[in-house]
């Protein structure tokens, strides 16, 4: 979701800079990337109270001082009455329907409604469509607005019983399947509900009588069905995270000013149906002990009543949650809002031991054993694009290109692979250890261990020259006592979209089989206790260079080895011995070295290059009995 820094700014009473308020959300935990003057915001599932202008303040309020009084209609509104029927109270227990005509024309669109077209570079429509897009966005509730002259009779919200076609307002024609929740009239499909309406009852610019629909559904009625359809839906996006249930009349008031400030309202109606009790208030205890255990803190329980105060829970006896805060259950989550307002960084470390919960068992001796033997484990999607005879179908999945759970675990890895090659990677040693379903008379569950080879056996002298093949694989099982014959598989590269053609050898075994042959495994490397940061990885290509060493004094063999080993360049991403060679007649050693060079932001110039190259070599040039060829 876009968001514009100078729209944000309007609801803050200070005016930090765009860097100050980027360094406050990520405390927060809202990641983004700035584009121009954009936040380009990334949300987590439960956090769709902050899909909005109004949302993303609210969580600012925190650290600044804000003005969220957006200017609504205050007048009364007379009741509308409207035949419509609600069959599926459970999906949405609440909804609104306001009714508003206008007369005249219509004016250009005025300051902050212009700029959120300007800014973000978003088409027009038409008023009615065009207000509806701008009030998701300010206030991050979705609302659907109807031409009211084309709707004739009752209208139904259920779901739907058999499957038939339907047009969307896009002009796209789809096919719903039974159960799908939608609105009709008369008969006819009219909106798929929460997600996008339909072409025959969509405002135009001739629209001067609207039905504008704003509706609370539980985000499981809607979860899925945009990308089930291949719909892209802003709507589907903030109802599948959670909408805020008690914000309809503060929503279609604010839209009711919107329009009067562009054109002449005729007539306003408005009724609101509701299932009184499917709203139950989150009440959680003051327990500030709690939350300090939790976190490892000691804040007061003023600064802690005071930080939740700011981020709009009510405190008196107990704390009641924010309507529009779905994502609070419990203590965990009030601990969870200090945390981000204390910042994750700035609360203390402390050290205590902490086993993992598989330590006991063969899983963990398994990873183990592979992580010794220089594998890196990976952890991919259940599910997959690939449907085979025993597949099991997800009705509503969250990709429309992995609607099954997958039947195997190897086609993860030869994606793995793919990933790795097109990133010049040349040795590749993966395991994945998961669960598989299938299904035929009844549904299925298997753990298996999958591994796949690739390309070189390491990056050292000993190993550079040698392949990853399925001897090597016999070999590693052999050290315990596995005999994988027959079981190891060559992937077919015709069917893989890679340029490298080295062979990949792939091995997929249930896992119960072999536990009992890694008891008494002593693990070799212990990394419990070592702290591995990620890195970003570059889009961009890299680059090596590589180096040999002639050194006739051997008593400089180790002082070249040390400072190659301590070389660091603005562009060195990686390094390694490949060669060693030693004529004891001579006595001369040779050693090779592989540079790899690669940048985040472009593609590096040989220059670029050159330059790390000259910083590297330098202490090894003064060395007299150092040569290397081609440049001493």
């Amino acid at each position: 979701m876009k968001i514009s820094y100078h729209h944000l700014l309007n609801l803050l009473v200070d005016k930090p800079s765009i860097e100050e308020i980027s360094d406050k959300l990520f405390q927060l935990g809202h990641e983004h990337e700035i584009e121009n003057s954009i936040f380009n915001m990334e949300f987590t599932p439960n956090r769709g109270d902050c899909l909005s202008l109004i949302g993303l303040a609210r969580d600012l309020n925190i650290f600044y001082k804000t003005n969220l009084d957006l200017a609504i209609y205050d007048q009364d509104i007379p009741y509308l009455e409207l035949n419509f029927i609600n069959k599926s109270k459970t999906e949405c227990p609440k909804i609104s329907f306001l009714n508003i005509e206008i007369e005249g024309e219509i004016a250009d669109y005025k300051g902050y409604l212009s700029d959120y077209f300007k800014d973000l570079n978003i088409n027009k429509n038409n008023l009615f469509a065009d207000i509806s897009n701008y009030i998701a966005y300010e206030l991050g509730q979705p609302t659907h607005s109807y031409d009211y002259s084309h709707i004739d009779g009752d209208l139904t919200l259920q779901k739907n019983k058999d499957d038939c076609k339907f047009k969307t307002l896009l002009g796209n024609d789809i096919t719903l399947k039974s159960s799908d929740l939608v609105f009709s009239n008369q008969g006819n499909i009219i909106n798929l509900a929460g997600i996008i309406g339909g072409d025959d009852t969509a405002c135009s610019k001739k629209t001067v009588n609207a039905l504008v629909e704003c509706a609370y559904f539980v985000p499981e009625a809607i979860i899925g069905k945009a990308i089930k359809y291949d719909i892209h839906s802003d709507a589907s996006h903030k109802f599948e995270r959670g909408v805020d249930p008690n914000c309809h009349e503060k929503v279609l008031r604010r839209f009711i000013k919107i329009v009067s400030d562009h054109a002449k309202i005729k007539k306003l109606e408005l009724h609101t149906y509701s299932d009184s009790d499917f709203l139950k208030n989150v009440k959680l205890d003051v327990d500030v002990l709690k939350i300090n255990k939790i976190l490892g803190t000691n804040i007061s329980e003023e600064n802690y009543v005071k930080s939740l105060t700011k981020l709009g829970f009510k405190i008196s006896k107990y704390i009641l949650a924010p309507s529009y805060r779905s994502d609070i259950y419990n203590q965990n989550d009030l601990a969870e809002e200090i945390a981000r307002v204390i910042g994750y960084n700035n609360i203390p470390v402390k050290n205590f031991n902490l086993l993992p919960a598989s330590n006991s068992s063969q899983d963990y001796l398994i990873r183990s054993f592979l992580v010794d033997n220089g594998f890196s484990e990976v952890i991919n999607s259940s599910f997959c694009g690939l449907n085979s005879d025993n597949s099991i179908k997800v009705d509503n999945p969250l990709d429309s290109g992995r609607q099954y759970i997958r039947t195997n675990i190897t086609n993860s890895l030869i994606e793995n692979v793919i990933y790795n090659e097109k990133r010049q990677k040349d040795s590749i040693k993966f395991f994945e250890i998961s669960d598989i379903y299938t299904s035929d008379q009844s549904i299925s569950k298997e753990k298996r261990l999958a591994i796949i080879v690739s390309g070189r056996k390491d990056h050292n002298h000993q190993d550079f020259s040698q392949k990853l093949d399925e001897k090597y694989l016999k070999s590693l099982f052999k050290e315990i006592n596995i005999n994988i014959d027959g079981l190891v598989k060559i992937a077919d590269r015709a069917n893989i979209d890679s340029k490298i053609k080295t062979p990949i050898y792939s091995l997929e075994i249930n896992i119960k089989g072999i536990y009992k042959k890694f008891e008494g495994y002593k693990i070799r490397n212990n990394t419990e206790n070592k702290f591995v940061e990620y890195q970003p990885i570059s889009e961009f290509p890299s680059s090596y260079r590589d180096f040999s060493f002639s050194i006739q004094d051997q008593s400089q063999i180790n002082k070249v080895i040390q400072s190659l080993e301590l070389s660091k360049t603005k562009f060195l991403k990686n390094f390694y011995m490949f060669d060693f060679y030693q004529n004891k007649e001579t006595k001369l050693t040779k050693i090779g070295y592989r540079f790899i060079f690669q940048a985040r932001s472009k593609t590096l110039t040989d220059k670029d290059i050159d330059e790390s190259i000259e910083k590297i070599l330098a202490p090894i040039i003064s060395l007299d009995s150092v040569k290397i060829p081609g440049i001493s």
